[in-house]
């Protein structure tokens, strides 16, 4: 039977059979209203993708830590397990999904990344997740989907906040405040977040092939020397990894009139890292302590490692966020300013041979200092014609980056600049124009159809090297337009069900990271070779092509269904991909495509009890091999209890394995299949104080991916609100 007749007939039975349960996330409404997926409030019911809300109050009583894992409680996104863990829809990382926090956006202008823990989780209002190809509204970046973050603005007169205090295991302290207020015209507020922990997940640290004499051998060792799940040669690691997050903020608001109203928001982090405590695992058979030398394997083959291959790296960030915002509801105008500024962005880290064990790992090293901005200017217009709802808008966007690379006394002082050595940087502009046309064909049909012509330019893209000023260079401009145009129709077959399909192509041009970094050899690690520039960086041209159905079965069930194709010209490939045995370098591999299948079901039984389940099928290939970066399998499923003065919530996550054939299973290395169970539970003791306790791997499950991650972990917070 042909694939895609079976994704239709899968699709018609489940208008009628409630037996096909599996997707959103304890966090969707059934009457919920987005405001992103079309750039106006709709009912997420008659919207024509797949759209989820997470809300304030789902945040809080599952007392949610961090932003990245309060986006995580939408249907079909995969959370990394790492320490800061980064979230996945469909494939796509933060790179190719557009996240926003009141409409501006935040993805690095270095590298397109997402830092999750810079945004404070307890001023959070709402999340919008908008998922498949949003480019003909949004340009780059929303190849995979676009998330809103919505922070809080006080609606009706008055003074509320709260007050969170959390303390849980590896001494992980969460402190939040927040106040916001409301007089007359005047809307106010401001925040203060406070996280940090002495970390518990570790970074393995390898050996290098040599050729030299070796110093000792295997068999001198208590234990033979381990090899990861790829078969190299582990010698240590680089210890507990910890952190401190700081972000501070206010709001200011004024009505201008009964529909006109001014907004301005400001936010600030600091954030710094390290490691500490490294660890060897080579010992003598007198129990002494191995931290350099060659070894000669039982196998022939000869490791070679030194004191600063466990040391690491630390970093430091700080970012500045500004937002300005104008809304007149009355004649449907939108304009928006916002301006995303890392200040400070880098690591250090050492390879000198001074740096040693027995001095506590002092000693000189290198500065990578990498301060980027993103600015965008975003104004658009509605105008409702008869069955038509036109919208026109206008934006630009603008990127930039300055990297540094010092010299330093102290590899552990990043508050030192250094003797700087090389330099690199870049700019990037796109100006854009879009519009839209909601069209009412019946009054069961709508379209939407809708274009966008963006004009991107990549120029001032330089290399200086002080050491070898004869291999400076200065790369030219290149610039590059294109049209993404989108067509999609919604059919409501009845009260309580929506049929949905939608087509359309994403315009995604080059990071600046992968179009002007150079860098020279890895210090720890085991690919030895450089970085160069690839200024002929082309775009990704991406057609996303999804049919959907969301159906309401009866007033306390919700089921929806979602299959999507994405096909990928041009696919920019990472540097451990690249084709050449002397250097590392970005560059468009060919072609890539990612299909699957998402399946949603919520069922609110009764006042107390509800459970929701998803699941979402999804597979991925570049250049016809499949891309094991994509689990095939995700599943999340939940119950929840909540009668005064108790709200409890069990939930289970399955991700299944991502190796590829030639990875070994249950070693560092590999992302093996796991699953995890986890507890929350409220408790009101008052009208304002709930007391909250959860337990994460409630299973104590251990499992490796790609790090071997942390057992059962647990985390107690007292809420104090007004």
């Amino acid at each position: 039977m042909n694939k895609y007749v079976f994704y239709g007939i899968l699709l018609s039975l489940s208008v009628t059979s409630p037996v096909w349960a599996a997707q959103p996330s304890a966090v969707y409404e059934l009457r919920a209203v987005t405001v992103t997926a079309n750039r106006q409030a709709e009912d997420v019911q008659s919207v024509p993708a797949n759209v989820s809300i997470v809300t304030a109050k789902e945040i809080r009583s599952r007392n949610i830590q961090s932003t990245a894992q309060a986006v995580a409680l939408a249907a079909g996104m995969q959370m990394d397990q790492s320490m800061e863990g980064g979230v996945s829809m469909r494939g796509y990382t933060s790179k190719n999904i557009l996240v926003m926090v009141d409409g501006q956006r935040v993805n690095s202008g270095w590298n397109g990344e997402v830092m999750w823990n810079m945004f404070p989780v307890d001023s959070i209002s709402r999340i919008e997740v908008v998922r498949g190809g949003q480019s003909a509204l949004y340009g780059g970046r929303a190849v995979g989907g676009v998330i809103n973050i919505i922070t809080e603005t006080p609606k009706q007169d008055g003074v509320h906040g709260s007050v969170l205090e959390s303390y849980g295991t590896y001494n992980t302290v969460h402190q939040s405040y927040n106040l916001q207020g409301k007089k007359g015209k005047l809307t106010f507020g401001g925040f203060y977040e406070n996280r940090s922990t002495d970390g518990w997940r570790t970074f393995r640290q390898y050996a290098s092939s040599s050729t030299k004499t070796a110093t000792l051998n295997e068999s001198d060792l208590m234990n033979p020397v381990h090899e990861d799940a790829a078969g190299r040669y582990i010698i240590g690691d680089r210890g507990r990894k910890s952190f401190m997050s700081e972000n501070y903020g206010f709001n200011l608001g004024y009505d201008i009139s009964d529909s006109q109203k001014v907004t301005y928001k400001y936010s600030h982090s600091n954030y710094t890292w390290k490691y500490t405590d490294p660890r060897t695992y080579i010992y003598k058979k007198d129990g002494t302590p191995v931290w350099s030398g060659i070894i000669a394997m039982d196998n022939g083959d000869k490791a070679s490692f030194s004191d600063s291959s466990y040391t690491g790296t630390r970093g430091f960030r700080v970012y500045d966020m500004h937002s300005l915002t104008y809304n007149d509801k009355k004649n449907n105008i939108h304009a928006h300013f916002g301006l995303t500024d890392f200040t400070k962005d880098g690591y250090t880290y050492t390879s000198s041979s001074k740096v040693t064990a027995a001095n506590d790992f002092n000693g000189p090293g290198s500065r990578s200092f990498y301060p980027s901005k993103t600015m965008d200017l975003d104004i658009n217009k509605r105008w409702k014609i008869d069955r038509h709802t036109l919208l026109f808008g206008s934006a630009f966007n603008e990127e930039q980056f300055h990297q540094t690379i010092s010299g330093i006394n102290d590899w552990k002082n990043w508050h030192d600049s250094g003797t700087p050595t090389e330099w690199h940087g870049g700019k990037s502009q796109t100006w854009s124009a879009y519009v839209q046309d909601k069209w009412q064909l019946t009054d069961r049909l709508t379209s939407y159809l809708g274009a966008r012509y963006d004009y991107y330019k990549k120029y001032s893209g330089y290399y200086r090297n002080a050491d070898k000023p004869e291999n400076n260079k200065t790369y030219g401009s290149t610039s590059y337009s294109r049209v993404s145009p989108k067509l999609a129709f919604d059919y409501a077959y009845n009260s309580t069900t929506n049929f949905y399909t939608s087509y359309g192509q994403s315009f995604n041009p080059p990071l600046l990271y992968q179009v002007y970094r150079v860098a020279a050899s890895v210090p720890y690690g085991t690919d030895k070779r450089p970085v160069i520039a690839n200024p002929g960086l082309k775009p990704e041209i991406t057609t996303n092509f999804e049919i959907g159905m969301k159906k309401k079965l009866g007033t306390g069930t919700q089921l929806d269904m979602d299959f999507f194709k994405d096909k990928t010209k041009d696919y920019i490939g990472y540097p451990s991909q690249s084709v050449s045995p002397d250097v590392k370098y970005y560059y468009n591999m060919g072609k890539a495509d990612t299909r699957g299948i998402e399946l949603t079901f919520q069922r609110l039984f009764n006042p107390v009890w509800s459970a929701y389940a998803n699941y979402t099928w999804q597979i991925g290939k570049v250049s016809g091999e499949r891309n094991y970066d994509i689990p095939r399998h995700l599943f999340h499923a939940g119950v929840a209890y909540s009668r005064n003065p108790w709200d409890v919530h069990l939930d289970g996550m399955f991700v299944s394995a991502r190796n590829e054939p030639d990875v070994d299973t249950g070693d560092y290395e590999s992302h093996d299949p796991y699953f995890l169970l986890n507890l929350d539970a409220n408790y009101k003791v008052s009208k304002a104080v709930t007391v909250q306790f959860s337990i994460y791997n409630v299973l104590d499950r251990d499992f490796y991916d790609n790090e071997v991650l942390s057992g059962r972990t647990y985390n107690a917070a007292v809420r104090y609100s007004f």
